[in-house]
C-alpha cells in the first residue's frame, strides 16, 4: 500500500536528514519506525503526509504516487497525529474538532452528526463532545486527535510518538485502541516511536539511524539485533535483554526462551 524508493530529504540543502530511503508497507499492518531523536523518522512521517517539499525519490500511497497533483486524494487516505495533539486542535469543543475536517470535506449535516458520535464512541470520548479539548488529559487529546482523523476515513493513521507524554495509564489506554483500530477496523498503523516496549507490540519494525534505515523485521528478529539497537542509542527493555541472554544460554531450554518471549509481549 505505501511504497518509498530512494527517498532522500535535506532540510538545509546541505545535511541530508534522509539518505536513499527504501520500504513497502502492506495495508493493514502495524509498523513501528524506532530511532533515536535526530534518526529521520518523523522526517519521513512527514514527508508520507506531503507536508515537507517535494525530496529526491518517490513515495507512493495505494497506487498514487505523491506530487501536487495528487496531494488532495492522498490526504483523503493517510493523517497524522502529532506527539502533542494540542498543536493539531482547532474547534472549540471536541465535538466541534472532530467536525472540523468534515466540514472541509463538504459532509451533509445529518451524515456529519453520525460521523462525530460514531468516532467519538469509538475512542471512547462520547461522553466529552462538550468539553474544551485543552482542558482534557493527555491520554484524551490524544483520543480526540485519533477520532478527528478515523472521521474523515483515512485509511492510514501515522502516530508520532503518541505515548511519549503520557503517563501509564494514558499508554495503555491508546495502545489498547491502536490494537482495536488495527485488529478489527483494518487500518493500517505506522508508529514513530523510541520506546521498544511500546514497538515490540506491532507487526514490524524498522530502525532508523543518522537518516539510514539499518534494520528492518518482526520484534523479534530486530531485537535479537542489541549490539546494534545500542549503536543506535536504543535501548533493550530489561525483559527483553533477559531473553536474549536466555537464548544465548544452551542450558537454558527453548520453552522457557519461548515463555520469556511470549512474557514479555504481555506486559
Amino acid at each position: 500500500m505505501i511504497k518509498v524508493k530512494n527517498l532522500s530529504f535535506s532540510y538545509d540543502g546541505r545535511d541530508e536528514a534522509l539518505k536513499d530511503i527504501s520500504l513497502e508497507i502492506q495495508k493493514g499492518q502495524w509498523i513501528s519506525i524506532i530511532g533515536h531523536n535526530g534518526s529521520g523518522k518523523s522526517t519521513l512521517a512527514k514527508l508520507l503526509v506531503g507536508l515537507l517539499e517535494t525530496p529526491r525519490g518517490t513515495i507512493e500511497i495505494d497506487g498514487l504516487t505523491l506530487n501536487d497533483q495528487n496531494l488532495a486524494a492522498i490526504r483523503k487516505k493517510i493523517g497524522i497525529v502529532f506527539q502533542n495533539p494540542d498543536n493539531q486542535f482547532v474547534g472549540v469543543t471536541v465535538k466541534h474538532d472532530i467536525a472540523f475536517g468534515l466540514e472541509n470535506q463538504q459532509i451533509p449535516q445529518h451524515e456529519m452528526v453520525e460521523k462525530i458520535d460514531h468516532f467519538a464512541s469509538l475512542v471512547g470520548m462520547e461522553q466529552f463532545l462538550a468539553k474544551e479539548p485543552h482542558n482534557l488529559s493527555g491520554g484524551q487529546k490524544q483520543r480526540v486527535a485519533i477520532a478527528g482523523a478515523l472521521a474523515m476515513d483515512l485509511e492510514v493513521l501515522i502516530l508520532d510518538e503518541a505515548t511519549s507524554m503520557l503517563d501509564p495509564e494514558g499508554t495503555k489506554d491508546i495502545v489498547e485502541l491502536i490494537k482495536k483500530l488495527n485488529q478489527e477496523h483494518h487500518k493500517t498503523i505506522i508508529t514513530i516511536t523510541h520506546d521498544l516496549s511500546f514497538a515490540s507490540m506491532s507487526d514490524q519494525l524498522m530502525v532508523f539511524k543518522d537518516g539510514e534505515l539499518i534494520l528492518s523485521g518482526t520484534p523479534m528478529d530486530v531485537f535479537k539485533e542489541e549490539e546494534l539497537l545500542k549503536s543506535s542509542h536504543l535501548e533493550l527493555p530489561f525483559g527483553f535483554s533477559l531473553y536474549n541472554e536466555a537464548k544465548r544460554d544452551e542450558k537454558i531450554s527453548q520453552r522457557i526462551v519461548d515463555s520469556l518471549w511470549a512474557f514479555n509481549l504481555k506486559t
